[in-house]
């Protein structure tokens, strides 16, 4: 795991980069499971959540 955020920049593996109206845009992927999502003014963080299924029809 990761003591600040934005998340080390060393455990993060760039997924996609692409140009918008607004500029680029980088989704970036850290080593433990969280997304990044970085554009020249801001950087969105998602931490990584249990993976779990549970609804109708899926078995438990």
């Amino acid at each position: 795991m990761h003591s600040g955020n934005p998340h080390d920049p060393l455990a993060l593996t760039v997924v996609s980069t692409h140009a918008t109206s607004d500029g680029l845009v980088s989704y970036l992927r850290c080593s433990c499971g969280a997304w990044e999502v970085r554009t020249g003014s801001l950087v969105g963080c998602v931490s990584p959540r249990a993976k779990t299924i549970d609804g109708p029809g899926i078995p438990s």
